[in-house]
């Protein structure tokens, strides 16, 4: 009964997720779902609805169906969230709605999976193809400051795959020290995943009005940010000693979370180098170069134009660990200069770190004190303590 007050113009947004409102004002979400069972869900409407009468009830399909003929964009986008409104699974407490993104992510890689594996000509195709949109994709999300969870998706299913094909093919024939070793990474990998995933050292206490004026102060979080924090466009938050946003991992990478961060790209390096080592040598075979060191042999495989899954995973393994190798390059160069990689895209397109030091210039960071000491700055910053230079006190180093 209580549904039946929402009214259609009424539904508000909270956090992405659509929050159902009555006429007072007061949340209905919560108490309507406490009453749905694992088939039934509340849809964009407000109603109550099962995904057993998902084919039924039509009405809404057939008028922008029919009116779909005059080629018109809104009458497209209809069609598409009234699909993907009814597209759902059973689940506690309420069918849950099918994310459009992991479908699209999903059918990517399985597509790349089973072309790849017909042939080395397929493989090389379709990872073109997979390149090229990786590539135009990541400089949409760039340019458009758009959130999104694609790169994430497509790392998370390279993990499942190659701990399922692992599992079924290798462990079997692979040597003990072998398995333990990928199973060690692997078990460090998602532990570190998740405290990466943690607060990356949001900077969360709005300023008084008077403090508008302030040279730091943040119009968009309405608070005046640390020496070394800035705005995150894709988080929308302000991140204290802000790096980059890293979109493989859908997550911010500063103060909290950047030691995290780096043992996750060695804990990636090594399991991508474990499974690329691994399939290499069960799909193509082992050579002997001397009585203590064997490596893959792919030589043959590519020259008689054959591939196979576990190849196909092995080459994108390989593309991964490339990746992850330059990237940890790059922030142990940045680490080195006390800087990080926001303040180093400033400086190399000619802008100082912040309007009050004029004289940085590239890789000189003002606030660095030798590699030595960068480098226990860094460490330290776990515990909260980050070392920044005082310039108002005689350039004297303060916690």
């Amino acid at each position: 009964s209580s549904l039946s007050t929402v009214s259609s113009g009424i539904n508000a947004e909270y956090g992405g997720f659509p929050v159902l409102m009555n006429r007072e004002g007061r949340d209905l979400s919560k108490r309507a779902s406490e009453d749905l069972s694992c088939l039934e869900y509340i849809d964009r409407y407000g109603k109550k609805r099962s995904c057993l009468q998902c084919l039924c009830d039509c009405n809404a399909l057939d008028s922008v169906c029919d009116s779909l003929l005059t080629c018109t964009q809104s009458d497209t986008e209809e069609v598409v969230e009234e699909l993907s409104d009814r597209l759902r699974v059973p689940w506690f407490g309420g069918a849950m709605k099918v994310n459009n993104h992991g479908v699209c992510v999903t059918a990517l890689f399985c597509f790349f999976l089973v072309v790849g594996s017909y042939s080395a000509i397929t493989l090389l195709i379709s990872s073109t193809i997979l390149s090229i949109f990786l590539i135009r994709m990541n400089r949409y999300v760039r340019r458009s400051g758009v959130k999104t969870i694609y790169f994430f998706l497509l790392s998370m299913l390279h993990t499942v795959t190659s701990l399922v094909l692992y599992s079924c093919k290798i462990f079997a024939e692979a040597d003990t020290v072998h398995i333990y070793y990928f199973y060690f990474w692997l078990m460090i990998y998602l532990s570190v995943l998740y405290a990466f995933k943690q607060d990356p050292g949001y900077v969360g206490v709005p300023t008084a009005k008077r403090d508008k004026q302030h040279m730091l102060f943040c119009e968009t979080c309405n608070l005046i940010r640390p020496v070394r924090a800035w705005h995150c466009r894709f988080c929308d938050r302000c991140v204290d000693r802000y790096d980059h946003h890293n979109i493989w991992f859908d997550q911010c990478v500063g103060c909290r979370n950047h030691l995290s961060f780096i043992v996750l790209l060695v804990a990636l390096i090594n399991l991508t180098f474990s499974t690329a080592w691994d399939f290499f040598s069960s799909s193509c075979g082992v050579r002997e170069l001397s009585s203590q060191l064997v490596v893959p042999d792919c030589r043959s495989f590519l020259l008689e134009n054959r591939s196979s899954v576990l190849f196909t995973v092995g080459v994108f393994s390989l593309v991964v660990l490339t990746v992850s190798v330059a990237q940890l390059v790059q922030q142990i160069k940045l680490i080195t200069f006390n800087l990080t990689g926001f303040e180093e895209r400033r400086l190399r397109r000619g802008y100082p770190i912040h309007d009050e030091l004029l004289n940085s210039h590239y890789y000189h960071s003002p606030f660095s004190r030798g590699a030595k000491e960068n480098w226990w700055a860094f460490v330290a910053s776990v515990k909260q303590r980050i070392v920044t230079r005082d310039f108002h006190h005689g350039g004297r180093d303060t916690p």
